[in-house]
């Protein structure tokens, strides 16, 4: 028979364990600058270890005629071991690493899918919050 502290002490484990099993807060607002490039993404947590991802990514900046191209990305999907993987109906998928500083986004683009060379892979880095 367990003695009543080992007994606490195993019901405080398990009642610990969700807590503990839930993903880290990854919310904020995320940006990645290149020399013709640049995206932003913008994360909230939701209940149950989700989250709300919603991006812009735009191409070919330094074109003051015509303008960049734009790329729109807006999903909700589950947050495990701080990675949220998403794939849409036309092959296209997206998969973000948070670390505590950023994300690395890594993705399988598909043709099409945003406008002419519009990307979100790349290194991202994690705007400081106000009061930061």
């Amino acid at each position: 028979m367990f003695p009543r502290t080992a007994l606490q002490i195993c019901v405080i484990l398990l009642l610990a364990i969700p807590a503990l099993a839930r993903s880290r807060d990854v919310s904020g607002h995320y940006e990645r600058n290149g020399e013709n490039d640049q995206a932003s993404l913008d994360v909230t947590m939701l209940p149950g270890d989700r989250v709300k991802v919603s991006g812009v990514a735009l191409w070919n900046t330094k074109n003051e005629k015509y303008g960049p191209s734009i790329g729109e990305l807006e999903f909700e999907a589950t947050v495990k071991d701080d990675v949220v993987s998403w794939s849409d109906a036309d092959g296209y998928s997206v998969v973000i690493r948070f670390s505590r500083k950023g994300a690395e986004v890594t993705e399988h683009a598909i043709a099409g899918h945003f406008g002419m060379n519009v990307t979100f892979a790349g290194h991202y880095e994690r705007a400081a919050r106000k009061g930061d």
